[in-house]
């Protein structure tokens, strides 16, 4: 007998889906009204009224049991009658609405009317479908008498429809194990530490841990973790992976991966999940079935959808996705969410998991069942920061307070106040033009929430007013802000920045490691991988790592022999970057222009890179050298032009210069003779800033050493990346030169890997 349990609500939600995609405002403060409009109804039904009465029923269908489990909002148990009564709240005028609105709120009290009766053996029940205004006290109640054979008739229609569903998921689960307890690596043979971290991926799992893995460029890390991900699915404990990244091309190689074990016999489903503003068949993203008839009757055609793709596809990217969506006419990111919760497989940024503004609610509790594989697991550190911090900027208040004044006076006296109470810190900071807090800004939070809840009653009221963009923008920072201030402790500073006439404010996160803690706490386990996860101390660290977490790290499969390490003793710190600029050119003309192929050349910021290209430009010109500059900004087009550029037949010298850090230094794939060489000036520090220094004082205080947590470690990683794009295969040949003085101190050279610390001095 197979189990299934499922609550009366998603039941319902299922078997009766319909209706349009509205992303129109609606307020985060909706569902409280409802949840208090709820409470104050039940309180006045008096003492014959029971409220929140738990009902359950088990159903033996054909060979299922079928748990069904729910609270409706109450009971009237009089001598002579029952009467179920389900309570909503709504909008609408109440003298608008019938009987035959909302038939899925009718199925969810038929569904209780039903569990009553049978487990209190009677043969006729009333009910109560009662609708109630948020704004007021007015309600209006529909009363209906079922008979019990009725009620039979409609749950066995309502469950049978949901049960063949379910039997065609079951009948995935059943192929996907059966083929999981035939298949093979996809390769001969395993590469050199390969083996090792898919062994460590493969115990973690089992034991529920969390892996630290630092595996080289070249051992095949993505599919070894997720051959080992794969395998353990059909144990029973875990029923979804996801695979979260950071970078569109990983994304690309996860789905090479399953596409490989899909192709060695593996019954698997996997979706990819594309940011909406890329995804989107319109030309504006606006989720109103006015705009967009992929929102229009979306929930209409979702099952259909679903179904279809499900029974004829296995590997859901974004191209199968957008075929499916226009063939049954829906939006494509929605379609991609709902396909996830149904997947074995999700492959998606990091955001979706971690963002508490972008984390998905309708995934609900499913990560209890979920393997978490998190690649390139080095960006995670900045990005949970932002992803965990928040900012709050005047002349977004002020824009919004000039909307509405002379027309609404009370929202303008509340935006205004957020506004003045900026606008006075910079009247007490005229010498500085920037400060920093231990506490959070109790004064600022205080008028923050009135102009929040105030902009949110404006919004409900004037969905398409004139003003409507700038009070939005004003309600969505200031919701944010008052979210991440909630969480606030004594892992964040508030950081006050005054530049020209604007003032800002951010909450700013300086250890984010307590968050991804509790995150990835959900998840039965969870994989932190990347090739340049060094010092493994200080990542495990601040990606909440405790000590009885697993770690690894592999060293690379390469030959010393393809690579040569040269460095040259160049300083290039801030206050010797003029004198640098000339050594800097004449030690790129000495050593690139001595050898044939194509070669990158990395600074630590566009502006250093700038002074030394125009030095360095002669050079070029008297020795016919071809060379290409990243620019600050650059499309799509224009970055896959730029990679087009290595040409592996090239003849001559080609020498492109990027910028360290950005999207050139990491998650490109240089193969053979498309790359024979690269340069990295620097050590990578991030600029100093403010908010760096208090972050360096953070982990001072936590006895850490606060200069490399803020800046050593994090720049370093960046002189790893930008170094990992030289050997990509066992073909692969070339070298790596470090032009700074700080390569030559053991504690720098200690941060690179061990087959590059052994470099030539030119």
């Amino acid at each position: 007998m197979k189990k299934l349990s499922v609550s009366v609500r998603k039941l319902v939600e299922f078997v009766m889906m319909g209706g349009s995609i509205d992303s129109r405002f609606t307020g985060s403060n909706v569902m409280q009204e409802g949840t208090r409009t709820h409470q104050r109804l039940q309180a006045e039904r008096g003492d014959n009224y029971e409220k929140e009465v738990y009902l359950s029923i088990e159903l033996q269908i054909e060979d299922y049991e079928l748990h069904v489990e729910g609270r409706c909002d109450g009971i009237y148990r009089n001598q002579n009658q029952v009467i179920i009564e389900e309570i909503k709240t709504t909008a609408r005028d109440l003298n608008t609405l019938t009987e035959e609105d909302y038939q899925a709120y009718w199925a969810q009290l038929k569904m209780y009317a039903y569990i009553y009766c049978l487990k209190n053996e009677l043969d006729i029940i009333t009910v109560h479908m009662v609708y109630a205004k948020r704004e007021n006290k007015d309600e209006k109640t529909f009363e209906k008498q079922f008979e019990m054979k009725e009620l039979q008739l409609f749950v066995e229609e309502l469950t049978k429809e949901y049960l063949t569903f379910q039997k065609l998921l079951w009948k995935f689960k059943q192929n996907r194990n059966e083929s999981i307890s035939t298949l093979t690596f996809p390769y001969e043979s395993y590469r050199t530490g390969q083996r090792d971290l898919a062994k460590a991926v493969y115990k973690t799992i089992r034991e529920e841990k969390r892996l630290f893995a630092k595996a080289a460029t070249g051992i095949g890390k993505t599919i070894a973790t997720i051959f080992p991900a794969v395998l353990s699915l059909q144990e029973g404990k875990q029923e979804k992976i996801m695979y979260l990244t950071a970078k569109t091309v990983t994304k690309t190689i996860a789905e090479e991966a399953f596409r490989l074990l899909v192709e060695n016999g593996l019954n698997l489903k996997t979706v990819t999940i594309t940011a909406k503003e890329k995804i989107c068949f319109q030309e504006e993203t606006i989720c109103q079935k006015e705009f967009c008839p992929f929102a229009d009757g979306y929930y209409d055609r979702l099952k259909e959808g679903i179904e279809d793709i499900l029974e004829n596809e296995r590997l859901m990217d974004r191209r199968t996705i957008e075929v499916y969506a226009t063939k049954h006419q829906l939006c494509p990111f929605e379609f991609s969410l709902d396909l996830a919760m149904f997947a074995d497989a999700v492959i998606c940024d990091y955001n979706y998991f971690f963002d508490p503004k972008v984390r998905l609610q309708r995934w609900g509790d499913f990560h209890k069942e979920t393997i978490l594989l998190i690649d390139e697991a080095h960006n995670l550190v900045d990005r949970s920061r932002e992803m965990f911090s928040a900012s709050l900027s005047k002349s977004v208040f002020l824009q919004a307070a000039r909307q509405v004044k002379g027309t609404d006076k009370e929202l303008y006296l509340k935006i205004k106040a957020v506004n003045d109470s900026l606008l006075k810190w910079k009247k007490e900071l005229l010498i500085t033009n920037h400060f920093v807090f231990d506490e959070k800004p109790s004064l600022i939070i205080e008028v923050l929430v009135a102009a929040v809840e105030a902009c949110e009653q404006w919004l409900v009221r004037n969905p398409s007013g004139m003003a409507h963009p700038e009070i939005l923008e004003a309600y969505f920072e200031g919701q944010d802000f008052l979210r991440i201030a909630k969480a606030y402790n004594e892992r964040y500073k508030t950081i006050v920045t005054i530049y020209k006439s604007e003032v800002s404010v951010k909450l700013a996160c300086m250890d984010s490691s307590a968050a991804i803690k509790e995150s990835t706490s959900k998840a039965v386990a969870t994989v932190f991988f990347s090739a340049t996860l060094h010092p493994l101390g200080y990542f495990q660290t601040v990606l909440g790592g405790e000590e009885q977490d697993y770690h690894l790290s592999i060293h690379t499969p390469f030959h010393p022999e393809q690579m040569k390490i040269y460095a040259k003793n160049i300083s290039t710190k801030y206050q010797d970057r003029e004198k640098s600029i000339l050594p800097i050119a004449e030690t790129i003309r000495e050593v690139f222009h001595a050898e044939k192929g194509n070669f990158l050349v990395f600074f630590p910021s566009y502006e250093y890179l700038s002074l030394v290209f125009e030095r360095y430009e002669k050079f070029a010109l008297e020795d016919s050298i071809e060379t290409l500059v990243q620019q600050p900004v650059m499309t799509e087009t224009e970055r896959e032009k730029f990679l087009e550029c290595f040409n592996p037949a090239r003849e001559g010298t080609f020498i492109a210069f990027a910028v360290l850090g950005g999207i050139f230094s990491e998650g490109i794939d240089l193969k053979g003779d498309r790359l024979k060489g690269v340069g990295i000036v620097g050590v990578g520090l991030p600029r100093i800033s403010m908010e760096r220094d208090v972050m360096k004082e953070h982990f001072q205080k936590q006895g850490q050493n606060g200069f490399d947590f803020a800046y050593v470690y994090p720049g370093m990683n960046k002189v790893q990346q930008a170094g990992g794009r030289l050997i990509r295969s066992e073909e692969d040949t070339g070298f790596i030169l470090f032009i700074d003085d700080r390569y030559f101190q053991s504690k720098y050279r200690s941060l690179l890997p061990p087959e590059w610390q052994n470099f030539i001095r030119k």
